[in-house]
């Protein structure tokens, strides 16, 4: 599985969390409006594949990591709509399986994959994970990451083979944490990322910052940092930690549904879960995030909210910026536009509690403000409305301005 897991644990990586989140400049807009923010361009980037993703507006991308497709019918009960990785596959079993369950897979061109180029179940090609990361050797030791200009060279042979699948790279908590140890002798060098991104038409991110004792927050610095060497010119994933991976800390509830959503407004365009259980050794367990009842509650009420908000989610970011009441939490929010309505998502970016004030300057002048899922509204006085955030809090508010 991850093998940077096996490095943390042989050199016991904890290291000091960058908490230095990017902004994309949304102070600079505060008194100007809503401006446009970098984007990929949305679902009708996949329409350049036609064995791909849809290209529908109402799809989202949900995905999991390296699971079993018998589980599938499970998984999709919490609302996954996608698998990423087959154990050593993939196999006839396991793509007729994630078929029977309708569970589209993204998987490496290794194992059985020549025969199936015509499977409507394989809707992307996944190079090698964590290429950024030491690299294991026969022996157990570590030796450089993977040189990009190889991941590279791989993702052309990729492409010769298949043309009507993207391609899908993972790279790992460097891009969060230049100064992290588990790349070995590649450690800082931060140059690499705008090559490896180069090495794949999909890219994802992964930190788990619970896990490795770092700040939540520094979820949304990963996927900051990857759209920019990506150029901001290819969908990002965030994979995210959804289990007890250490057998030690686990999200709650409330800390998955931050993760998700200080990624997607920092800019993913997409999310996967991390549902393993990886030590003790006697208790792995790949199911663990369905098999403890508080997750799976969790997973089901987010994908819901993700797959209902998807419209809005596909559209492109406009910067907002609120006013903190306590300069110590910051709280981001992007805006989105469809049709007549407006949404803006906002979270809180630190462990403390703040008031948010949202001006309605460049947005419309709606006389209400519906907070999502929560079954109340605001309402704006004097092209302003203002909300309480409790620590890591999410609030979505979608308004209609005829």
């Amino acid at each position: 599985m991850r093998r940077w897991l096996e490095l943390g644990a042989a050199l016991g990586l904890l290291s000091a969390c960058n908490n230095g989140v990017q902004t994309l400049g949304w102070e600079a807009s505060a008194s100007s409006g809503p401006r446009a923010l970098p984007w990929f361009g949305g679902p009708s980037y996949y329409a350049r594949w036609p064995r791909g993703w849809p290209s529908d507006p109402s799809f989202f991308p949900i995905g999991v990591w390296m699971q079993n497709p018998i589980n599938a019918e499970r998984f999709r009960d919490v609302g996954v709509n996608h698998y990423v990785g087959l154990w050593e596959g993939p196999t006839d079993e396991q793509l007729q399986a994630a078929a029977l369950a309708d569970m589209p897979v993204v998987c490496e061109q290794a194992g059985v994959w020549q025969e199936n180029l015509a499977s409507t179940t394989i809707q992307g090609w996944l190079q090698a994970d964590g290429p950024d990361n030491a690299q294991e050797n026969p022996d157990g030791s570590y030796g450089p990451c993977i040189d990009p200009a190889d991941t590279q060279t791989r993702y052309a042979e990729m492409v010769a083979a298949d043309d009507s699948r993207p391609v899908m790279l993972l790279l790992g908590q460097g891009v969060a944490t230049p100064d992290w140890v588990g790349r070995g002798s590649c450690t800082g060098r931060t140059a690499d990322y705008p090559l490896y991104a180069e090495s794949a038409d999909i890219l994802v991110n992964y930190t788990y910052p619970l896990t490795n004792n770092h700040r939540l927050e520094l979820v949304a610095t990963g996927i900051e940092n990857l759209n920019g060497y990506a150029g901001y010119k290819k969908p990002i994933m965030a994979d995210l930690e959804a289990s007890s991976i250490n057998g030690d800390v686990r999200p709650t509830p409330h800390q998955l549904r931050a993760e998700v959503w200080q990624s997607l407004i920092h800019g993913a365009a997409g999310i996967h879960y991390f549902c393993h259980q990886m030590s003790p050794e006697d208790e792995f367990n790949e199911t663990d995030c369905l098999d403890d009842p508080a997750t799976a509650a969790a997973m089901t009420r987010i994908n819901q909210e993700l797959t209902t908000l998807a419209p809005a989610l596909n559209q492109q970011s406009w910067s907002v910026a609120p006013l903190s009441s306590n300069a110590a939490i910051a709280v981001r929010a992007v805006l989105k536009k469809l049709g007549s309505e407006r949404y803006v998502f906002a979270a809180g970016m630190a462990d403390g509690a703040t008031t948010a004030r949202f001006s309605l300057t460049g947005i419309g002048a709606p006389t209400s403000v519906e907070v999502i899922g929560e079954g109340r509204n605001l309402t704006p006085v004097d092209g302003v409305f203002e909300d309480a955030f409790e620590p890591y809090a999410v609030h979505l508010y979608r308004m209609r301005v005829d």
